[in-house]
Formats: C-alpha cells, structure tokens, sequence
C-alpha cells in the first residue's frame, strides 16, 4: 500500500484513478475521478465523466454510470463518447432496443468526419440492429432510389467516399456510377504522398471531367503529377493549395495546358514567389477571373516594373506579403483593368501617390498595412474600402480632397492617422446616399470630449456595425459616440476602458452583438447579465486570467473576416 502511495506522488486527479483502475482499485479509482470531475471543464469534464462512467460499470452501479453518461450527452452532443458510453450502459441492463435508438441518436447528431469515434457509433449500431432485426437488415443504399443514394453520397468528404468503395460491390458500383462525385480532387485527408497511378483512377472515374482540385504539399503533387491533372482535365477551373511549405516551379510549369484555368489560391502557410504569381498570370491570362495567395515572398529592396501580363479576365485579387516586400503597384493595377475586388496586405507600396481610378468597376479596395502616407485616389465606385494598419496615413490640409464614394458600404480605417475631418470627407456621400453600413475606425487619436465627439464621428442613422477596438474610450464618451447611430446592431469595442454600466447601455440601445475583449474593467457578472438579454457577447477579459496580446489590430475586429 506504501508502495502504491508513493508511486501515486504527484499525480493529477485523473491520473490517480486511471492508475488505480488498472490496479482493479475501482473503489479508489471511483474518489480520484470524483475529484476529477469536480475540477474538470470542457473536454477534461468529458474525458472524467466516461471514466468515472467505466468505473461504475465495473462497480455494477449502472444508474450511476447512466446518470455520468447522460450528462456526456448533454456537455458535447456533437461527439460520439456520450452516446456510446449510453449505449453500452443500457445493453449491460438488458434494454437493448433502446441503446438502439441512442446510437441512432448518436448518429444523427454527430457529423460524418468530425469526430474518430464516429466509426464505432456506426459499428455497435449495426451489429445491434442485426441482432435485433435480423431478417429486416438491409443495406441502405440498396434500399433508397439512385438519386437519394447520390445525394448522400454527395454530402460525404471525399476521403469517405473512397473508403466507401470498398465496403462493397453494390456500393462502388453506386458510387462510380455517378462522375458528380468524382469531379473535385481533394487531397486534404491525405497522410502520405499519393502516387500518379491513384491520380489517374480517380480521374478515370470522373471521365477526366475534373473541375476542381484541392491539393496539400502533404500529397507530394510534383510538377509531373500537376502536369498530368492540367494536360487531361480539360474543365479544370479551381485550384487550391494548402499546406506548410514553397511552391513554385511546380505550379506554374504546370499550367499551360490548362485553358480553362478561373481560380487559383494558396493558403497562408504556402509560400510563393512573387515571380511564380506573375507567371502564373501570364500562363493562364486569358482565363483567370480569380487569384488568391496568402504568403507571398517578393523582393524586399524595389518593386520590379513591367513584369504583370495583361489579364483582362482578372476580376479579383487578393496577394497578401508574407515578408516586407515591394509592390509594382501601378504595373499591377494597368495590366488589370477590369478588377472588382484588390485585397493588397502587408506590401510596400513605394509609389508617391496610389492612384486607384484606373480600376473602373472597383467596388472592393484593400490596402492594409501598406505603409501608406497620403490618401489614395479612388474611382467612386467603390463599395468596401480598407485602409487600416497604416498608422503614417493621414489627409493634410494642402492635399486634394478625396472623391466622393455615394456608393460606400464599408470604410476601415483603425490603426491610421486619420482624424474626424478625414473621415468625414470620405464618408458624407455615403452618409447622405444611405448606403454607409459598417465603420471601424478604432486605434486613432481622436479628443474624448463629448462635447467634440460629433467632430471627430460623422452621425449615421444607417449605419449597423461599428468597431471602436483599443481606443482611449471611458463610458461617458463611448455612449456618446454609440448613440450616433441608432440603428447599430454589432459593436466591437474591446481594449477599451468601459465599464458593466456602458455594457447595460448598449444592451438597452438594442445591440445583437457585442465584442468586449480585453475590456479588464468589465465583471463577469456584467457579462452574464447581457447573455441573459439574449445578446451575443465575445469576450476575453484580462480580469479572468487570459494570456492576450498587448493591442487589439483590424485583423482582430469582426469585421476584418468581411474583407
């Protein structure tokens, strides 16, 4: 006993009871999982809740067990452990129809691919079914019309669908029988790098009318592998890569026997070069109506001119810097007339003055953190403008006046040197047109005298969402600068200095949702109280012991996802 004592020193609850359970001490395993459960939240409160279930069963207190496996159900009924744990609970008590209808339960509720215990959720309530009925089991996918059959099977990841194949002859010859399901080649689940002979069975079975492919570095698709997919499917139009990793030769080398080429994005661990980006637009030109690179490496000392094809078909781009690089900005805007959505980020916009008239059907421009100090010029199309992260950007008395933007939905413009007057000019046509719906506009210097509040935030009765995030705001000036827009539904005011008594306010004012982040003055009690009125809070106080950031940025807010 001294032995096991000893051997037990330092353990946590869980631990302590987990060992105990092997030693077949279900007594002592049942008071260290007691423990555990009383100290234990979220998947921890899971994980104690099914041992201390296991326990009971071993103990034969299986209304216990029961009550523990419930209470699994009720904390994550989006996982399989409650209803298996149930299931197996009611079979040891005899009623095994209605562990039947658990596991049944189990899987309506639990979606297919997001969970690994899901499989044996499937398992247990086969096997019980066929014991249960075993002249009425039949394989549904038999027992369903074709097309009810596909439509199932549509709704499948496709890593599922190929492990569906072999499950049996009539459920491949279902599954082949439709090139539908084939048409997309998605290597997401992929573990290992995936041979060219699997490639060409894969396309075989979608007749080669591949129109999209969803690729990881994981997979290994070399320049010889992509160059077979583009050579073949002759409808390819989507390609999208993910990953941690460079790519490069492989992709563009790849692509001239694609023509039919519309959208190509890599995600934000991906690196590309910029070159490669620009080849890729030369190659596929005449096709191209979407790009989307997330990590890009350019050249840190000049942007090189006159390396952009003309891409007339080009009708958004989104190119994120992944380092601190140089943009031709004017060689890309000249060789893209016809864009509707430009995404530029983390870029060094050299140019003197950006010049965006050129872009006649623009409704979108993002220019965040381009190390921009004066005022772009605009075409008055523009519909969501971002400017934020630019913290040298300001509208100096001598310079031009902006155009007027009476289309205007959404301006940004947090972390910025821009003033009350500013924002004005740049939002009035809107403003009066009725069109204005979202501002952020936290992080600036601005006076917090209510008196001076309608000069530094223009009045808005259309306005909706507003994100005010880590400025130098108490309660009074906040409210004062809230009850400008009326109709506001979505605030974000995290980083601030307000207090419960502006969260009632603005509860009151008829807020929907609420973002208070590291607002350290707020109490719990506050937030509670505001959930209670069926409003939806995001919070993460530093009153509860986060670990956060120092300072809120754009890319936190709410709406930085819209753009």
């Amino acid at each position: 006993m001294a032995r096991q004592v000893d051997m037990e020193e330092g353990m946590s609850p869980m631990e302590r009871g987990r060992f105990r359970y092997k030693l077949k001490d279900y007594e002592g395993a049942l008071k260290a999982f007691n423990e555990a459960v009383a100290s234990s939240t979220d998947h921890m409160l899971l994980t104690a809740l099914d041992s201390r279930a296991a326990t009971y069963e071993k103990l034969e207190f299986y209304l216990s067990a029961l009550r523990d496996s419930k209470s699994m159900i009720e904390l994550k009924p989006k996982l399989s452990k409650g209803y298996l744990r149930t299931g197996k609970i009611l079979q040891l008590q005899g009623k095994e129809k209605l562990a039947l209808q658990i596991y049944a339960r189990g899987l309506g509720k639990v979606s297919s691919g997001t969970d690994k215990d899901r499989q044996h959720l499937v398992i247990f309530h086969e096997k019980l079914r066929k014991v249960l009925k075993p002249g009425k089991s039949k394989d549904f996918i038999e027992r369903l019309p074709l097309e009810l059959a596909l439509m199932v099977c549509q709704h499948l990841p496709m890593r599922d669908r190929v492990i569906c194949l072999a499950v049996s002859k009539a459920w491949k010859g279902v599954l082949e029988s439709s090139t539908k399901l084939w048409t997309t080649f998605d290597t997401t689940h992929a573990r290992r790098a995936i041979s060219l002979k699997s490639i060409k069975i894969h396309l075989r079975r979608s007749k080669y009318t591949l129109d999209r492919a969803v690729i990881t570095l994981k997979a290994y698709i070399g320049s010889d592998k992509m160059k077979f997919i583009a050579k073949t499917c002759k409808n390819l139009r989507e390609i999208h890569i993910h990953g941690n990793g460079l790519i490069g030769d492989t992709l563009y080398s790849a692509l001239p026997g694609s023509t039919a080429l519309r959208t190509i994005s890599t995600s934000v661990g991906t690196e590309i070069p910029l070159y490669a980006i620009q080849s890729v637009i030369k190659t596929c030109h005449k096709s191209l109506v979407d790009i989307k690179f997330l990590q890009i490496r350019g050249n840190k000392v000049a942007a090189v001119p006159g390396k952009w094809a003309m891409a007339e078909s080009l009708k958004s781009i989104h190119l994120r810097a992944g380092f601190d690089s140089c943009l031709d900005f004017d060689g890309l805007r000249d060789n893209t007339p016809n864009a509707t959505s430009v995404i530029l980020t983390n870029w060094n916009i050299t140019v003197h003055l950006v010049d965006a008239t050129p872009w006649k059907a623009l409704e979108r421009l993002d220019l965040t953190d381009t190390q921009l100090t004066r005022l772009p010029k605009f075409p008055p199309t523009l519909k969501h403008l971002v400017l934020s992260e630019n913290p040298q950007l300001n509208l100096r008395p001598d310079e031009e006046r902006p155009t007027l933007l009476p289309l205007l939905e959404t301006f940004a413009c947090a972390s910025t040197a821009l003033d009350g007057e500013a924002l004005k000019v740049i939002t009035a046509a809107s403003i009066k047109a009725g069109n204005l719906k979202r501002l952020t506009i936290g992080d600036r210097m601005v006076n917090p005298r209510e008196s001076l509040v309608k000069d530094e935030f223009p009045p808005c009765e259309t306005l909706e969402e507003l994100s005010l995030a880590s400025m130098v705001l108490s309660d009074k000036p906040a409210l004062e600068i809230v009850s400008l827009y009326p109709n506001i539904k979505r605030l974000d005011i995290s980083a601030t200095h307000i207090t419960g008594v502006a969260v009632k306010a603005f509860v009151n004012m008829g807020l929907k949702w609420l973002k208070i982040n590291e607002c350290d003055r707020i109490s719990a009690d506050a937030v509670e109280w505001a959930r209670g009125k069926d409003i939806e809070i995001i919070h993460n106080l530093l009153s509860q012991g986060t670990r956060v950031r120092g300072a809120a940025r754009f890319a936190d807010s709410v709406f930085g996802s819209i753009f």
